[in-house]
Parts: structure tokens; sequence; C-alpha cells
């Protein structure tokens, strides 16, 4: 079984890659573009808010809550950077 190495990534680069989306986000915030932005996108922002909350905060640490914000948080950065 062959493996691509640029799809084989640690949890490290995940959190790193949460963490980017995560300021991407607080400058969408800053800059007051809310507008400018596609529902989808603003679901996906929602939706990786309150996913980031249960983790970070509620100290929510399942495997399953977790895949979903990585998950949600790829999908949000690919739709973040296509509309700025």
């Amino acid at each position: 079984m062959q493996v691509r190495k640029e799809q084989i990534v640690t949890t490290r680069e995940d959190f790193s890659q949460i963490e980017t989306v995560r300021k991407m986000i607080e400058e969408v915030h800053e800059s007051g573009n809310f507008f400018n932005l596609s529902l989808n996108t603003l679901e996906l922002i929602r939706r990786f808010n309150q996913l980031y909350t249960r983790i970070h905060e509620d100290r929510e640490e399942s495997p399953a809550v977790i895949n979903q914000l990585i998950v949600c948080s790829l999908n949000l950065e690919k739709h973040l950077v296509h509309e700025n």
C-alpha cells in the first residue's frame, strides 16, 4: 500500500493548523468583513467556534470531537483563503 507523504500529518501539525484558522477567524472579526463571506463559510465559522470551545474551554477531549474540529478547520481554511 502506497501512502502519499503530503497526506501524513502529525497531531502537532493538526493543532498548529487549527490555531492558524482561529487566527484567521479573529482577523475576520477585527476587520468586520462578515458581509463578504458566503453563508457556507459563516456556518463553518460557527461550527469551528463551537467545536473549539468544547475542546479548549469545556475540556471535552473525545477523539471524535477533536477529529471533527480538524476536518472543520481544514474546510474552513480552504473557504477563507478562497474568499479573501
